[in-house]
């Protein structure tokens, strides 16, 4: 299963997490199309290199990722204006995206610190709220790092976060439960996600 992608659609779990973003703009699908010279998931150098290079002016605000029926991720973003207007992401991604749904947020600003994602629920699986718990403690321990992304963790701690991700990905029938823990069958839980 692909873990990590855009949403496709705009549920209204999806708008409630934008609004807590920003309830001052409405987000929007960006279109991704990386420089040749981009460093993977690097957004804010890569959008200051390219006003450098051409103008325009960055916007900075939220990815927002779906983890197949489990939960929703907002990461801190920036993105590039051209001098018309048009929000184009240059940076490229792991999962390779062409699309982005993005959330503007004039108080994401990047000081060379990690910015803690936002993340929600999309079940009342246990094995997921446990990992929700799991990424946010790993967020703060990288922000009180003073980094933006090295930081010692103890072992178990990744093994436990590494084991949860693991077992949702792992591959079982239609009809089977799904291995989120939803309590749902696979079809009508994270099947319709599987890539």
């Amino acid at each position: 299963m692909k873990i990590e992608t855009t949403p496709t659609i705009m549920t209204e779990m999806l708008k409630n997490l934008c609004r807590d973003l920003n309830p001052n703009d409405s987000p929007s699908w960006v279109s991704v199309i990386p420089e040749s010279w981009a460093l993977i998931n690097e957004c804010f150098p890569n959008v200051k290199h390219k006003i450098d290079l051409d103008g325009g002016s960055y916007v900075n605000g939220w990815a927002i990722w779906q983890w197949a029926n489990m939960l929703i991720t907002a990461e801190a973003h920036s993105v590039w204006q051209s001098e018309d207007g048009t929000l184009i992401d240059i940076t490229p991604h792991n999962c390779g995206e062409q699309t982005i749904l993005f959330v503007p947020d004039d108080n994401v600003r990047f000081e060379g610190k990690i910015i803690p994602n936002k993340r929600a629920p999309m079940t009342n699986s246990p094995k997921i709220m446990r990992l929700i718990g799991l990424l946010n403690a790993r967020d703060y321990m990288l922000e009180q790092s003073g980094t933006s992304r090295t930081c010692e963790f103890p072992e178990p701690f990744i093994d436990e976060i590494n084991g949860i991700i693991e077992d949702v990905k792992r591959k079982v029938s239609r009809n089977d439960m799904c291995p989120c823990g939803s309590g749902l069958k696979y079809k009508k839980c994270c099947g319709p996600y599987d890539m």
